[in-house]
């Protein structure tokens, strides 16, 4: 028998050495041994362990055992730290001889009738004492567990263990299941979960599967695979990490825990180890979480408007205002266990329909184009990167079509952009910018001002597509008016095979459903239907077709893309708030901020603990004469441009043609370009002297040579960036008070580019 410290030194005392060798398999109802006087070792329950005085056939009250071995454990709390070395060492070697003696022997005697001579009783009696022992009280077993714990030492001991309740999470939950969360040491703590067990968190961390199998946002993290870093934040709905059943054919139980025991003794120190074991199932799953701090959290939690982001126990928790667990084994490491309604709540439509997408994936063909719509606040976000984690499962990379230019998902606001997707989404969209395969700068969070770009945009990505792998669309949530124009023809356009329509239970706010006999008669902005093409005017200077009008349908159609039909599949979204922008968890805005500034995180140095100002390093400076200036969202007076251009956010694009021009003065382009972007980047000065540009930016180099055009949108430079700029003595750069709204023109310009009316309003001639 195992005892964590100090009680190993009392034990010592009061059990001989002949006896305290003897070994054990664990059962519900054991006696251990026989020890001198009338003490015996004794376990209560399958988890509970107490070493209890007791009399042979008499049974005592268990708040008197433990006050009168409180009295003898206590006597032990002076054992030095020598001792303590003594016992993790005798602790170790105790645990090799029991492995070998456990696969050399069977089960031990199991005593039941409180004779404490080992005798050998019969099987049926102690399957008998066993089964009672199971179906003792689940309040019996809390007691007597803290008991042991408590006489044991293990919650004074410097490594703590929590046990959070399920009926506490859930209270749907059928059986009651116990959660296990030790401290390690290290900032580090260890988790057991049983199977089909959840934990709803918030904070940050990085979780190893050591063994099991768990599943978060749809992804499934299994033993052997590396660790992923976890970001459950208040910006977005909190995560949920699902432990998973598993079974390994041809292995018996006995040798899965040994398999365990292996896990433990690589990953957990010994004083942690011995209470672990006692917790420990076949089937359950052992989860290593560390604490995580990276140079893109420091910098982003420097700023005081973004502070609580990364708290781990926000206002709204302290105030009493969001639930939560405690559970000091997780919160040491900076996760705060929730209540299971606050995680992500997926409808059954929203399971069947991923469940078929991954069907259609593993046919023959394997690569459907799935294109995602719905209105705002419906989910759009979620499901994509639920459907992303699913999908790689199964194959090894994702490609993924950004249309929404307001809440971008790998890449800076303002972009639409191509991605190869082969690491599961696990974080919000400011924790995982990357580098695209292919990328336009937009330069505007919305499509209204140039309709026309937008469509000519999306276009050119979809050309990107090489059809080996899956593609998945994501569209914006302007869905009424010229909006629902734009997604007729991007449907049109893109040609997807499967349409994933996100609807809420208010079907009246839902748009029209986009069948494929809905669109073969909508109109789009660039595109037809046949309603309209039988109605449009007839011109008489053009010589009659020989084409039928049925094939003449069919050329248009394909001209537009060749649409062929799709198959809808609606999904109804049931989280609390869906639909409602009052109930957002963060605005669009400050959302667009964060991933700015989540881009500009990738300067930090990886070596230093203090986060370091942009305006603090050193930027690329670049002549006049290399690159071409351009405004999108306005026009600017060329003798303006400059004006414009400083402490701006610019998109660092390559254009075909190349730049010449023999201007002392910048170089400025006509009309705005459809072209490749490779990220963004702050033109944080100007120099008139020598004609350089400084620009700061987390494009590599190999891509920066390549840049020759500069786009400048309403995209604008994150004012959290004015505003805390520290070292600065005095009057601080590119702020003022002086300012008031109320001059002419000292307001936003909004400009519309789409005045032309739409061809279906036209009367016929």
């Amino acid at each position: 028998m195992r005892v964590s410290n100090p009680g190993a030194a009392c034990l010592k005392q009061a059990v001989p050495m002949t006896a305290r060798r003897r070994r054990w398999k664990r059962k519900a109802m054991l006696v251990l041994t026989d020890v001198s006087g009338a003490k015996q070792l004794s376990v209560l329950t399958r988890r509970c362990c107490l070493l209890a005085p007791c009399r042979r056939g008499v049974k005592r009250p268990r708040h008197r055992q433990s006050r009168k071995n409180a009295a003898t454990w206590e006597g032990a709390d002076e054992v030095g730290k020598e001792d303590e070395i003594m016992q993790s060492r005798a602790a170790e070697q105790d645990e090799e001889q029991e492995e070998e003696e456990e696969n050399n022997t069977e089960s031990p005697p199991c005593n039941t009738g409180g004779k404490v001579n080992g005798s050998l009783k019969s099987r049926s009696q102690k399957n008998l004492a066993c089964t009672a022992a199971e179906t003792d009280g689940e309040a019996v077993y809390q007691r007597l567990y803290a008991d042991s714990l408590a006489l044991n030492g293990i919650l004074n001991s410097e490594s703590s263990q929590d046990f959070i309740d399920d009926d506490a999470v859930s209270s749907g939950a059928g059986t009651r299941l116990c959660l296990t969360a030790v401290n390690i040491g290290n900032e580090q703590s260890i988790v057991l979960m049983s199977p089909s067990q959840k934990l709803t968190f918030r904070g940050r961390c990085r979780m190893t599967c050591l063994y099991g199998s768990v599943q978060v946002l749809g992804f499934t993290i299994g033993q052997g695979q590396p660790a992923y870093c976890l970001y459950s934040l208040p910006t977005h709905a909190a995560l949920n990490i699902e432990a998973l059943p598993h079974c390994k054919p041809g292995r018996t139980k006995r040798e899965m825990k040994m398999e365990v025991k292996a896990v433990f003794r690589q990953h957990v120190p010994a004083a942690s180890r011995h209470s672990l074991m006692k917790e420990v199932t076949s089937s359950c799953s052992v989860l290593l979480f560390e604490r995580l701090d990276t140079p893109g959290t420091v910098f982003l939690s420097s700023f005081p408007e973004y502070r609580e982001v990364f708290a781990s126990h926000s206002k709204k928790m302290s105030s009493g205002k969001l639930p939560f667990l405690e559970c000091s084994a997780l919160t040491s490491i900076g996760v705060v266990p929730l209540p299971d309604d606050q995680g992500i709540t997926m409808s059954e439509s929203w399971t069947a329909t991923v469940q078929e997408l991954l069907k259609t994936c593993l046919d023959d063909d394997g690569c459907p184009i799935i294109l995602v719509c719905g209105r705002k606040n419906i989910g759009k976000s979620t499901f994509n990167r639920y459907l992303l984690n699913s999908l790689l499962n199964h194959v090894p990379c994702v490609e993924f079509l950004e249309l929404d230019l307001g809440q971008t998902e790998f890449s800076p606001p303002g972009c639409m952009a191509l991605h190869l997707v082969t690491e599961p989404v696990l974080s919000p969209p400011y924790m995982h910018q990357c580098e695209p395969h292919k990328m336009v700068y937009y330069g505007d969070v919305s499509c209204e001002r140039d309709l026309d770009r937008y469509v000519e945009t999306a276009k050119y990505l979809y050309a990107g597509y090489k059809k080996e792998s899956p593609l998945v669309i994501n569209t914006m949530g302007w869905i009424k008016g010229f909006g629902l124009s734009i997604l007729v023809d991007l449907i049109r356009l893109l040609a997807p095979t499967h349409v994933v329509q996100l609807g809420s239970a208010e079907r009246s706010q839902d748009p029209v459903a986009l069948t494929p006999e809905f669109m073969q008669t909508a109109a789009g902005w660039q595109t037809k239907g046949k309603h309209h093409i039988q109605q449009k005017p007839v011109d008489f200077r053009i010589p009659f077709s020989s084409l039928s009008e049925e094939e003449e349908q069919e050329e248009h159609l394909n001209l537009h893309g060749g649409f062929q039909g799709h198959r809808l599949m609606r999904v109804q979204s049931e989280f609390p708030g869906v639909g409602d922008g009052s109930c957002l968890k963060s605005r669009s805005n400050v959302l667009r901020d964060l991933a700015l500034l989540g881009c500009f995180s990738q300067l930090q140095p990886s070596d230093t603990g203090c986060p370091l100002s942009l305006h603090s390093m050193l930027p690329y400076q670049v002549p006049f004469s290399a690159v071409a200036l351009h405004v999108l969202h306005c026009d600017v007076t060329p003798t303006h441009i400059l004006y414009v251009a400083n402490a701006s956010l610019v998109g660092l694009c390559r254009i075909p043609n190349g730049v010449s021009s023999q201007a002392d003065g910048p170089v400025l382009l006509p009309r705005a370009p459809i072209c490749d972007c490779f990220g963004v980047g702050i033109i944080r000065g100007i120099n008139l002297e020598k004609k350089l540009y400084y620009i700061l930016t987390p494009v590599p180099v190999g891509r920066l040579k390549q840049v020759n055009c500069l786009l400048m949108g309403a995209v604008t430079t994150p004012h959290s960036l004015f505003r805390n700029q520290p070292g600065v003595i005095g009057e601080v750069p590119y702020l003022t008070s002086d300012y008031t709204f109320d001059l002419s023109g000292a307001g936003k310009i909004k400009v519309g580019k789409q005045l032309r009316r739409r061809e279906q309003l036209n009367t016929v001639s």
